[in-house]
C-alpha cells in the first residue's frame, strides 16, 4: 500500500522534532519552511483540527494533522520500551537491582552478562533477540507501532529519521511475524477467566482481489479477545471452530452467547455446548446487544486496511498480533484505563511488547534447557 507524500513528511517532522505539546492541551508543529512560524493543531467537535491554510481550504487532514498523531503513537511505544533498562532476573524478578557484570563471548559475538545485586545470581538476558542486527527497543517500538495503526512503509520511515536505522518494509513484516507468533506461543497456555457472557461475530477483510474473514469472540465483561479464527467461509465448521478455540482456552463455558442472525451460530453452538442449558441470543432479533464487539470491529478494520495483506498467512499473523495488543497492550477507558487482561486478573502492571518478548522467551529458554 503506497504512503502518501503528507504522511511521509509527517513522519520525518516528528522524527526533527518539529512538534510539541502545548500548556494548554493542544500541539505546536514548526514549519518547515519558516522556522519562526508554528502551526496550532487541537481535537475540536471530535477531530483533529489545524490553522495552516492547507487545512482551511481542503477540510482534511494535514501533515501538520498526522505529525501529531505520530508524536502520540511514538510517544507510547517509545515510553513502553524504555520501561526495562536491564532485564529482570531469573531467581527473584527483580529488575531494579541488576547491574551489568561483563560481557561473554560465544560464535555469535559477545553477550552482555548481568548480576542482580539482591540474590547474586549472573545470568544473560534471554530477551528473543540474539542474532538480531537492530536493538530491542527498536524492533519493538515497530510492533508496538504496527498494531496502532501505521503501515509498514510508515514504520520503515519512521525508523530511519527517529532511530537512524535502515530497514525495509519487508523487515518489518518479519520481524512482526516472528515475534507475534513467538508471544503467542507463550501466552496459549494462559487458561482465560471470562463472565457468564460472550459475543461473536465475523468481519470481512481485503486480501489482494478476494475476501476473507476474521472471526472474533470476546468476553462481555472484561472485553477480553478469547479467540480468532481466519477462514474463507461463513459455514458451521468455521463457526464451530471459533467456538472449539474458545471453549479449549477458559475455566469454564458461559451460560449466554450473543452472536448476530447468521444461522452458522446457532448449529455451532448447539453441537459444541449439546447437554448444556446455553442461552443463545441473536442480536439481529434485539438491536444494540453485539455493540460491544461490533465497536472491537471498527478499529480492527481501519487497521487492517492499512495493513494490506497480501496471504491468508498475513491475515492470522495480524489476527493474532491484534489480539494480543488488544488484551495486554492497550487499556480501555471502558474498563478504568486498564488492559482486559488487567482486568481479568491475570497481570498486574501494564506490559510492553518488549516485556512480552522477554517472558516468552525466557519460558523458551527454560524449556530448551530441560530438553
Amino acid at each position: 500500500m503506497a504512503v502518501s507524500k503528507r504522511k511521509i513528511r509527517a513522519v520525518e517532522m516528528v522524527a526533527k522534532g518539529l512538534v510539541r505539546e502545548s500548556s494548554d492541551s493542544g500541539f505546536l508543529v514548526r514549519s518547515e519552511k519558516d522556522e519562526s512560524k508554528w502551526y496550532r493543531v487541537e481535537w475540536k467537535h471530535n477531530r483533529w483540527v489545524c490553522e495552516c491554510e492547507d487545512f482551511r481550504r481542503r477540510g482534511r487532514t494535514c501533515k501538520h494533522i498526522y505529525a501529531v498523531m505520530y508524536w502520540q503513537l511514538v510517544q507510547n511505544a517509545v515510553s513502553g520500551c524504555e520501561m526495562l533498562k536491564y532485564p529482570a532476573c531469573p531467581e527473584c524478578g527483580r529488575f531494579d537491582e541488576v547491574v551489568k557484570c561483563g560481557m561473554r563471548y560465544n560464535k555469535s559475538g559477545p553477550v552482555q552478562r548481568y548480576q542482580c545485586k539482591r540474590c547474586g545470581v549472573k545470568f544473560t538476558d534471554r530477551s528473543g533477540f540474539h542474532g538480531m542486527k537492530n536493538s530491542a527497543r527498536v524492533v519493538a517500538a515497530a510492533l508496538d507501532l504496527y498494531f496502532k495503526g501505521l503501515s509498514l512503509r510508515q514504520i520503515s520511515q519512521h525508523l530511519k529519521h527517529a532511530f537512524g536505522v535502515e530497514v525495509s518494509h519487508v523487515t518489518v513484516r518479519n520481524w512482526v511475524k516472528k515475534y507475534v507468533m513467538l508471544v503467542d506461543s507463550f501466552l496459549s497456555d494462559l487458561k482465560l477467566p471470562t463472565s457468564e457472557r460472550w459475543h461473536a461475530d465475523e468481519t470481512v477483510v481485503k486480501v489482494e482481489d478476494r475476501h476473507m474473514l476474521i472471526w472474533t469472540l470476546i468476553d462481555s465483561e472484561t472485553r477480553m479477545i478469547i479467540a480468532t479464527n481466519v477462514s474463507k467461509y461463513r459455514g458451521v465448521e468455521e463457526a464451530l471452530n471459533l467456538l472449539k478455540k474458545g471453549r479449549e482456552i477458559v475455566h469454564s463455558p458461559p451460560d449466554e452467547i450473543v452472536t448476530d442472525g447468521l444461522k452458522s451460530y446457532r448449529k455451532a453452538v448447539e453441537e459444541l455446548f449439546e447437554g448444556r442449558d446455553i442461552i443463545h441470543v441473536q442480536s439481529s432479533l434485539r438491536k444494540g446487544l453485539n455493540n460491544k464487539i461490533e465497536r472491537l470491529f471498527r478499529d480492527l478494520k481501519i487497521r487492517s486496511k492499512i495493513s494490506g495483506f497480501r496471504s491468508e498467512e498475513g491475515v492470522e499473523i495480524f489476527a493474532d498480533g491484534y489480539r494480543i495488543h488488544h488484551n495486554f497492550l492497550r487499556a480501555h477507558q471502558s474498563l478504568n484505563n486498564k488492559t482486559p487482561a488487567q482486568a481479568a486478573g491475570l497481570i498486574e502492571d501494564e506490559l510492553s511488547w518488549l516485556d512480552l518478548i522477554r517472558l516468552a522467551s525466557r519460558k523458551t529458554g527454560r524449556e530448551d534447557s530441560k530438553g
